[in-house]
């Protein structure tokens, strides 16, 4: 066919663009769907895992924004132990001025060794009585205020023959305090005392007097006397020099 036929002819091929071959090949739709599956699954998974991590924000406290300078600090600051101070030793030392003073005589404990035994004896009559409390001095040997051990209601306040001025103050749990030796007594029978207050000033007694001014301390459990260190806070007195 010659050229001037050919430009005559009904029939001419037409050429086709690229993006008419690609898709008319066999792989192109299905190469397609993939691609677009791939976005749709990764968008549904971004979607669940941001959805996920704001529930385990909120599970854990900590708010979904944080829009605040309050909100910034509610995540950095550490939180605060709430103090459980609590203890079994109910008791401060019944003296007001404890520095000044100190132990001259320990409570008589049977499980002690012989020369701590022999130094709870008090001697008197000729005989040797143990030591049913804890006997506490000033160190420059003058009278001093004696306290209430803790919060209590006063059983008894009188004069004791052989012990001074002695004061009972009933506590909870089975639990009294014996403040005796005293010189005078700032209270009286039924009054509430709180931890503290002064009830009398130590003085001189007729059974402990070798021990000079001091202040005679029981502690007494159902009515028997007990170890008083086993229910003082602390016992800022020191034993006197031997």
């Amino acid at each position: 066919m010659s050229e001037e036929q050919k430009q005559s002819s009904p029939v001419q091929k037409v050429k086709v663009g690229g993006w008419k071959r690609i898709l008319g090949k066999r792989w192109t739709f299905p190469a397609l769907y993939m691609g677009i599956a791939a976005i749709i699954l990764a968008s549904i998974m971004w979607y669940q895992g941001s959805k996920q991590y704001s529930i385990n924000r909120m599970d854990a406290g900590i708010p979904a924004k944080q829009g605040t300078k309050d909100q910034t600090a509610q995540l950095t600051e550490p939180q605060q132990a709430v103090p459980v101070a609590q203890t079994d030793k109910p008791f401060i030392w019944p003296v007001k001025e404890a520095a000044q003073t100190q132990t001259v005589m320990n409570y008589f404990d049977a499980s002690a060794d012989k020369k701590e035994q022999e130094a709870a004896l008090v001697q008197y009559d000729h005989s040797y009585w143990p030591n049913t409390g804890l006997d506490i001095a000033a160190k420059d040997k003058k009278a001093f205020d004696v306290i209430a051990s803790a919060d209590g209601k006063v059983t008894k306040a009188e004069r004791d023959p052989m012990l001074g001025f002695e004061v009972e103050v009933e506590h909870p749990g089975g639990l009294k305090t014996v403040y005796a030796s005293l010189d005078d007594a700032k209270v009286a029978v039924g009054d509430q005392v709180t931890k503290g207050e002064v009830l009398g000033t130590a003085g001189r007694n007729v059974f402990e007097k070798d021990l000079g001014i001091h202040l005679h301390f029981e502690v007494r459990k159902n009515g028997e006397a007990v170890q008083p260190d086993k229910y003082l806070a602390s016992t800022d007195t020191t034993p006197a020099a031997k």
